[in-house]
């Protein structure tokens, strides 16, 4: 039987992530602490640059993640931020990522901020990168596989959507596990993240 969310224990959750945190090598550990803080130093570099809200590079990131490779998804909300400022069409470059995202992020861009709220992943994503807030749990694919399985198991291969009532409850069981572990809630994530995706792709 297919294992989702819904029918998963706030037991089982978060033995899941504990396992996924115990199981992070020391370089792994290292690289997820780090991760925001060096997204957040890259927000930092195209606000200064191109005149642009730090929070808005963060959104336009968060905006372009999905099914994005990190490296081109920065390059991509780059390329972005560039064309607006430069007075140039959605049309003048490409994206890695689905085209209702490019929009989502061009309106953004143009001024309707309303629009990152719109999702729990993408408001979190931005709050994360762009003020490294320790209230928002960033909760991808990645994210919910960890919470479903641990190492020894096997990854589940998941595509569950969830409901905002549904994110807000892993989001509360990442802060608790993090806290545990002495950990702020992004990093407890981002080590997760990086740790499930390498074994992903041993």
């Amino acid at each position: 039987m297919k294992r989702t969310l819904t029918k998963t224990t706030d037991r089982i959750i978060a033995n899941c992530q504990t396992a996924w945190l115990l199981q992070a090598t020391r370089k792994q550990r290292k690289l997820g602490k780090a991760w925001y803080k060096d997204a957040q130093n890259f927000t930092k570099r195209l606000s200064k640059e191109y005149g642009i809200d730090r929070y808005i590079v963060a959104a336009e990131l968060a905006i372009l993640s999905p099914n994005n490779p990190w490296e081109r998804n920065k390059k991509d909300a780059e390329s972005m931020i560039k064309a607006f400022v430069e007075g140039r069409s959605i049309d003048s470059f490409k994206v890695c990522t689905f085209n209702p995202n490019k929009r989502k992020a061009w309106g953004v861009l143009n001024g309707d901020t309303a629009l990152i709220a719109k999702s729990p992943k993408t408001h979190a994503f931005s709050m994360n990168i762009g003020r490294l807030s320790e209230k928002h749990v960033t909760v991808d694919k990645w994210h919910i596989r960890a919470c479903l399985c641990k190492p020894k198991d096997g990854i589940v291969d998941t595509v569950e959507s969830l409901t905002a009532t549904q994110y807000r409850r892993v989001e509360a069981i990442t802060a608790r596990i993090a806290e545990e572990h002495k950990l702020k809630a992004y990093e407890a994530q981002a080590i997760i993240w990086v740790t499930i995706k390498d074994a992903w792709n041993r």
